[in-house]
C-alpha cells in the first residue's frame, strides 16, 4: 500500500479481517507521513489453521478510512482485499497399529483409532470382532466429538480360549461406517482391524494309572485314558493285549466324543 500523493500530515489506516479464524493480518495499521508516503509498505496476509473440514474459506483483509489531520486524507477509503484460505484437512481415520495377535491363554492386544479432523457432530464408529470364538473387544462402539475427535482412544482385543486343536485362528475386529450428522463423517469407513489367535490345545492323549501287575490267579490292573483336546468328531481308540495267553482287557475299545473327550475312562487289565 502507497498513497497517491504527498499528505500535508500523517496518514494511518487500519488494517483488518472479516474472519478471524480463517487469516491474521500484520500490521494492525500503516501510517505515511509527508517524507514516505511514495514507499510501498507491505502487509502480511497468513492463512489461520483449523482442524475443520470446511473447504476453502473466503474473506476479506478490510483497509480502514484513513485518519488525518489533512482533509484529503481523512476519511478517504479504499477497496476492501479478498482473500482465500485454502483449505488442508480431510475426512478420515488413523488406526494404529492395524494388526496383532492374542492367545487361547488369555493374551490380549490393543489398538487405537482417531479422526484426523474435526467434526461438525458427533462420529459414532461400531466396533465388533468377526469371530467371537476366538477374539472379544472391548467396547462395541466408539464416539468421537468436536473436543476428543483428535485423542486415540483404545480398543483391547482378548483372546477366546476354546479346548479344539484348530491352530492359529485369524480374526478381523470390524469397524464399520461412522453415523453423524456430519456429512464428511456419515457412512465414512475406517480400516478394519486383523488378528491371529494363538493356539494353545494339541491333539494327544493323557494315560494315569496302570502301574499295578496282574496276577494269574485272576488279579487285575486298572488304568485310565482321556484325550487332550477336544476333537471335531468321534475318537474311537482300539485296546488289545500283546500275549493274551498273559493278560486281557476290556473294554476292547473306547469311543470320545466332544463332550466326553476330557473325561477319563477306565481300562481294565486281567
Amino acid at each position: 500500500v502507497k498513497l497517491n500523493s504527498q499528505p500535508s500530515s500523517d496518514v494511518t489506516i487500519s488494517l483488518s479481517t472479516t474472519d478471524a479464524s480463517e487469516g491474521a493480518v500484520s500490521p494492525s495499521s500503516l501510517t505515511f507521513t509527508s517524507s514516505n508516503w511514495s514507499t510501498l509498505q507491505t502487509v502480511a496476509v497468513n492463512g489461520v489453521d483449523d482442524d475443520a473440514v470446511d473447504g476453502n474459506q473466503s474473506y476479506t483483509v478490510r483497509i480502514g478510512a484513513g485518519s488525518s489531520s489533512d482533509s484529503n486524507y481523512n476519511g478517504l477509503n479504499h477497496d476492501d482485499v479478498t482473500v482465500i484460505n485454502l483449505d488442508n484437512d480431510v475426512a478420515g481415520f488413523t488406526l494404529n497399529p492395524s494388526s496383532g495377535t492374542t492367545s487361547e491363554n488369555g493374551g490380549t492386544t490393543e489398538f487405537s483409532l482417531k479422526l484426523n479432523s474435526q467434526p461438525s457432530a458427533n462420529v459414532t464408529i461400531p466396533v465388533a470382532s468377526s469371530n467371537t470364538g476366538e477374539a472379544t473387544v472391548s467396547a462395541s462402539s466408539l464416539t468421537f466429538t468436536n473436543s476428543n475427535w483428535s485423542t486415540a482412544q483404545t480398543i483391547t482385543v482378548t483372546g477366546v480360549d476354546d479346548s479344539i486343536s484348530d491352530g492359529n485362528a485369524s480374526f478381523t475386529v470390524t469397524l464399520s461406517a461412522a453415523s453423524s450428522t456430519d456429512s464428511n463423517y456419515n457412512n465414512l469407513n475406517p480400516s478394519d482391524f486383523t488378528g491371529s489367535n494363538t493356539d494353545d490345545d494339541s491333539p494327544g492323549y493323557t494315560i494315569s494309572g496302570g502301574t499295578d501287575n496282574t496276577t494269574e490267579i485272576g488279579g487285575t490292573s486298572k488304568f485310565s485314558l482321556k484325550l487332550n483336546s477336544q476333537p471335531t468328531a468321534d475318537v474311537s481308540v482300539s485296546l488289545t493285549s500283546t500275549d493274551t495267553t498273559e493278560a486281557t482287557v476290556s473294554p476292547s475299545s473306547l469311543t470320545f466324543t466332544n463332550s466326553n473327550w476330557n473325561t477319563a475312562q477306565t481300562v481294565t487289565v486281567t
